[in-house]
């Protein structure tokens, strides 16, 4: 299954305890983002969450129309997902993970 961690090697994750709201979110996605392939919506269905079942800080997809977000409850307070989530980080061939790490 591609819904895994995939730390960066060399990196020890960790998630630092913030309350990083919806636009630090943008903020960090538009820093990570593949060139321009980031939508501006996040899609509200269920698949992502706010959640804290992998390492990564955050994750998103590029699939055009609309990104499928997953947060870590740990560092952000927004939820992305409207009603009920998957809480996958891996939500599309496209997804992008962030990892914070300490050196």
């Amino acid at each position: 299954s591609r819904n895994r961690d995939s730390v960066p090697s060399d990196c020890k994750p960790w998630q630092p305890k913030k309350v990083w709201n919806e636009a630090d979110w943008w903020t960090l996605a538009n820093l990570f983002k593949n060139e321009n392939k980031i939508t501006s919506h996040i899609d509200r269905e269920v698949d992502g969450g706010r959640c804290d079942n992998f390492q990564a800080i955050m994750s998103f997809s590029e699939n055009g129309e609309t990104s499928k977000v997953w947060v870590n409850k740990k560092t952000f307070s927004f939820n992305p997902t409207a009603e009920g989530s998957t809480c996958n980080i891996h939500n599309d061939d496209d997804t992008v993970a962030v990892y914070a790490c300490a050196i």
